[in-house]
C-alpha cells in the first residue's frame, strides 16, 4: 500500500474523530437545515446540537492531493477489504459530506450488514436516507431503523430526536412530544430550554397544554472564588474563569463546570446537576469531590502554560457552607 494513501486515510480518520467524538449532539447539521424548511417549529439553535458531523473542509487539509481523490482511494480499498466495518462507516460519512447520498447509503448498508445491532450506525443510516430524498422525509424504512435503534438503546439521544422528527412529519404530534420528553433529562442542560419549546410546540398542535414548569434543580456546591492581588493586576479583559468539580477517584471528566468572565472576580459560583456536561455523570452521585478553579487566557478549559490556578480543595457535596478558593499561582 502506498505511503500517500496511508497518510490520507489516517488524516481522514483523524478529521472524523476530531469532529465526531467531542459531542454526541453535534451532527446532522445538513439535515437540520433541510428539515428547518419542512418543519418550521425546529429551532436552528437546537439543530446545531443534534446531528451529524460538520462538513469536512478541504481548505483545512494540509495535503498535496485532494480530499475527493483520497475518498475515492478509500472506496477502492474497501472493495479489497469488504469486512472492514470502520472503513465502510468512514466511507459513508465521507460520501455524505460530498453530498453523494446514494453512494453514502451503499457504504452505510455494508457497515450495517456487518454490525446490524449498532444503534448509532442505524441512526446514521436513517438520517442519510432522509438526506437522499428531495423532501428530506424519514420514510417507513428509516422509521423502522430508528425504532429498532431505540429498542436496543432506549437512551440513545439521536435515535430519540430523529424518531420524534419522523413522528412529527407524520403529524403524530403526541407521539413526537412523548418521544422527545426523555431528552429533557438525557440532553446537556443548555439544550433543555430549546427542547421544551419543541415539545410544547408539538403538544400545542395536538391540542395539549405545555409541560408543567420544570422544578428548580438544587444547588449542591457553592464556591466563593477570589484572586490574589498580584494576579488580579495581570488579568486580561477576555480571560475566562472555569470552576470544576471532579470525582475524587474516577474519570477526569468534570461532574459540574461553570464558565464565567474572570474580570468579575471575586465570584460566588453555584454548582448543581444542571452544570454537568455528561448526563451519566452527576454531581449528586458523589459524596465528596475535588473543586478546581482556573483562569484561562485562551478561553479553553484545558490548562495551558501561564493560566492562573487555585489549589484544588476537597468538598462535601450538599454542604450548605460556601467553599473558599483563591487563584494564587500560575500553571507551569
Amino acid at each position: 500500500m502506498q505511503i500517500g494513501f496511508i497518510v490520507a486515510v489516517a488524516l481522514l480518520l483523524a478529521i472524523v474523530a476530531a469532529i465526531v467524538l467531542p459531542s454526541l449532539w453535534r451532527g446532522a447539521r445538513t439535515l437540520a437545515i433541510a428539515l428547518a424548511v419542512t418543519l418550521p417549529i425546529m429551532a436552528v439553535s437546537l439543530y446545531a446540537l443534534l446531528g451529524t458531523p460538520a462538513a469536512l473542509d478541504p481548505a483545512q487539509l494540509h495535503a498535496a492531493t485532494s480530499l475527493d481523490a483520497q475518498i475515492d482511494a478509500l472506496a477502492q480499498r474497501m472493495r479489497a477489504h469488504p469486512d472492514d466495518v470502520d472503513g465502510w462507516v468512514l466511507l459513508g460519512r465521507s460520501r455524505r459530506e460530498q453530498q453523494r447520498y446514494a453512494d453514502a447509503l451503499q457504504a452505510y448498508r455494508q457497515a450495517l450488514r456487518l454490525a446490524p445491532k449498532e444503534p448509532a450506525l442505524m441512526v446514521e443510516v436513517a438520517e442519510t436516507m432522509a438526506l437522499a430524498t428531495t423532501d428530506h422525509r424519514l420514510d417507513d424504512a428509516a422509521l423502522k431503523l430508528l425504532q429498532d435503534a431505540r429498542g436496543i438503546d432506549p437512551n440513545n439521544q439521536r435515535a430519540l430526536w430523529f424518531l420524534g422528527i419522523a413522528q412529527y412529519q407524520r403529524k403524530d404530534f403526541v407521539g413526537a412530544a412523548n418521544t422527545w420528553q426523555p431528552l429533557l433529562t438525557l440532553a446537556p442542560p443548555d439544550t433543555r430550554a430549546a427542547l421544551r419549546q419543541q415539545i410544547d410546540g408539538a403538544r400545542a398542535k395536538a391540542g395539549l397544554p405545555p409541560l408543567p414548569a420544570a422544578a428548580a434543580v438544587p444547588t449542591l456546591l457553592t464556591v466563593h472564588v477570589d484572586i490574589s492581588a498580584a494576579l488580579r493586576a495581570q488579568l486580561k479583559p477576555d480571560d475566562v474563569l472555569f470552576v470544576f468539580a471532579r470525582a475524587v477517584s474516577g474519570p477526569p471528566m468534570p461532574l459540574a463546570v461553570k464558565r464565567v468572565p474572570a474580570k468579575d472576580l471575586p465570584l460566588t459560583i453555584a454548582l448543581s446537576d444542571d452544570d454537568g456536561p455528561m448526563p451519566t455523570l452527576r454531581l449528586s452521585q458523589q459524596k465528596t469531590v475535588t473543586v478546581v478553579a482556573r483562569v484561562s487566557h485562551s478561553g479553553q478549559a484545558t490548562a495551558q502554560p501561564g493560566d492562573f490556578e487555585a489549589t484544588a480543595v476537597t468538598a462535601t457535596v450538599g454542604d450548605k457552607q460556601a467553599i473558599a478558593i483563591i487563584v494564587d499561582h500560575t500553571h507551569p
